[in-house]
C-alpha cells in the first residue's frame, strides 16, 4: 500500500492556487480520509509561479513523471486540456479535472480511453462548484432510474439575474457588476449565452442515462437578450426569472433545454441568489433530491477538486483504481431525444403593439388557431412612444405551435417589436 501519493497540477490559475491552499491547510484531514499522504510534486503553468521549487514549464514533463499518480487538469477550454487528459491517461495517470467544456465535447474519447487504460477520471468541480452533485448521481442515487434533472447551473448568470431582480439593474449594468466581482469573464459569452449551462447539463445527463449526451442535442437560449422590463413584470406576476437547464425523460424521448424561465416565487429555485447554484434530481425511488451551494469562486471550486483527489487517493493507495469505472458509459447505448419543437410548457408572452381597438382580438385569434390557450392577460399603460405592452400567460402548449403563432403575429402591422417569449416553470 502506498504511503505517499504524488500530484501534478497543470494550470495554476485561481482554482489551482485554491487547491494548493486547501491541501496545505487541511493536510491532516486529507490523510485521515484517504489513508495516504497527498503531496504536490509539480505544478505546470505557462508562466513562472510563486512556488519555484514546484514549477515545471512543460506539461509533458509532468505527464511522463513516473512518480506522479494523479494529474490535476485546471487549464480550462478545449486545447491543450484535451491533449493533457488523453496523454496522461495513455501514460497511466488518473485524472482530476474541473473542465466541463472538454468533458462535454470529448466525453466519448476520454471515457473510452479511461476504460481501455483502466484509469479513473474524476470531475466533481466541473458542475455546480462545491456542490457534490456528480457524487450524488453516481453514488447516492445509484439505485434509481433518473427521471428528471433541473437546475440553476451557472453562478455568473444567476448573479446577473439576482441584480436585475433585486436592484432593477439593466442586463448591461448587472453584467458589469458581475465582472467587477470576479464572477464574469471579460468575454462572458459562454455564460450569458447559455453554453456553460448546456455543458454542465450534458455532463449530468450523460451520467444519468449512461450514454454521451452532446451539447448539440440541447436547445440553448441565454439571458443576453433579456430585458429588465420582463424581469419586473415577472415579479409583479409572482415569478422570478432564472436561467435553467432541464433534462426530463418523457415517453417520447429525453427533453433537453437551457432557457431563462419564470419560476413561481414559492419554488425553491426562486430563493437561489447571486453565485449560488441548485440542482433538483428526481429518481423513481428517491423522488426529488435537491443539491445547493456556491457555484463560483476560488475555494468552492478548489474544495470539489481536493475532494476528488482524496476520494481517488483511496483507490490508488490500495491499487484498485480503475478496476471499476466511476462513470458507466457505453457507445452502444442509444438515447432517444424529444424533438425540440415537441416540448410542452406554460409560456409568458409580451406583445408590443399599437394602441387601437381590435388588437387583442387579432392576437388571441391567431393563438387560438395554433391551439395556444390563454391563461391570463394583462395590459400595461401606453408608453411615451404610444406603444402598449400586452402580457399573456398561456396554458400548457407545444413549443413549435407557440413559435408558429408568434411568427404569424409578429408579421402583423400592429406589432411594433419582436414578441418576448419565456417558459414558465414550477
Amino acid at each position: 500500500m502506498k504511503k505517499i501519493l504524488n500530484i501534478g497540477i497543470i494550470g495554476y490559475g485561481t482554482v489551482g492556487r485554491g487547491v494548493l491552499k486547501i491541501l496545505e491547510k487541511n493536510q491532516l484531514i486529507a490523510i485521515r480520509k484517504s489513508g495516504v499522504k497527498i503531496k504536490i510534486k509539480s505544478i505546470c503553468d505557462i508562466r513562472p509561479i510563486d512556488k519555484p521549487d514546484l514549477y515545471v514549464d512543460n506539461y509533458k514533463t509532468v505527464i511522463k513523471d513516473p512518480e506522479i499518480d494523479i494529474i490535476v487538469e485546471l487549464i480550462g477550454g478545449y486545447e491543450p486540456a484535451r491533449t493533457v487528459i488523453t496523454e496522461a491517461l495513455k501514460n497511466g495517470k488518473n485524472i482530476v479535472t474541473a473542465n466541463k467544456a472538454v468533458l462535454a465535447k470529448y466525453w466519448d474519447e476520454i471515457f473510452s480511453l479511461a476504460q481501455e487504460k483502466k484509469k479513473l477520471v474524476y470531475f466533481e468541480a466541473s458542475v455546480g462548484g462545491v456542490i457534490p452533485v456528480i457524487q450524488g448521481l453516481n453514488e447516492g442515487l445509484a439505485a434509481n432510474e433518473i427521471k428528471k434533472i433541473k437546475g440553476i447551473l451557472n453562478g455568473t448568470t444567476n448573479f446577473i439575474l439576482s441584480k436585475m431582480t433585486n436592484e432593477d439593474m439593466t442586463y448591461e449594468d448587472a453584467l458589469k457588476d458581475a465582472q467587477k466581482a470576479g464572477f464574469a469573464e471579460a468575454n462572458p459569452s459562454a455564460d450569458v449565452k447559455g453554453l456553460d449551462t448546456a455543458n454542465k447539463l450534458a455532463i449530468l445527463s450523460s451520467i444519468a442515462w449512461g450514454s454521451w449526451i452532446k451539447v448539440k442535442d440541447i436547445r440553448v437560449k441565454g439571458i443576453d437578450k433579456l430585458s429588465v422590463e420582463d424581469v419586473k413584470i415577472a415579479s409583479d406576476f409572482g415569478y422570478v426569472v432564472k436561467l435553467l437547464g432541464s433534462a426530463v425523460k418523457t415517453d417520447n424521448g429525453v427533453d433537453l433545454w437551457v432557457e431563462p424561465c419564470l419560476i413561481d416565487h414559492h419554488h425553491f429555485f426562486a430563493t437561489v441568489h447571486n453565485e449560488y447554484n441548485a440542482v433538483m434530481i428526481e429518481g423513481d425511488a428517491s423522488d426529488d433530491v435537491v443539491f445547493y451551494g456556491k457555484g463560483a469562486g476560488q475555494l468552492p471550486a478548489a474544495s470539489a477538486v481536493v475532494s476528488d483527489i482524496i476520494d481517488l487517493a483511496k483507490f490508488i493507495a490500495t491499487e484498485t483504481a480503475g478496476e471499476v469505472q466511476n462513470v458507466i458509459y457505453s457507445k452502444k447505448k442509444n438515447i432517444k431525444f424529444l424533438p425540440h419543437g415537441k416540448s410542452k410548457s406554460d409560456y409568458y408572452l409580451r406583445f408590443s403593439v399599437v394602441d387601437r381597438p381590435g388588437v387583442l382580438a387579432k392576437i388571441s385569434g391567431i393563438l387560438g388557431e395554433y391551439g395556444v390557450s390563454i391563461a391570463s392577460l394583462y395590459q400595461k399603460d401606453r408608453n411615451k412612444d404610444k406603444k402598449v405592452s400586452i402580457i399573456i400567460t398561456t396554458h400548457r402548449a407545444v413549443s413549435e405551435k407557440v413559435a408558429q403563432a408568434l411568427e404569424a403575429i409578429d408579421k402583423l402591422p400592429i406589432i411594433k417589436a419582436k414578441t418576448v417569449k419565456l417558459r414558465i416553470e414550477g
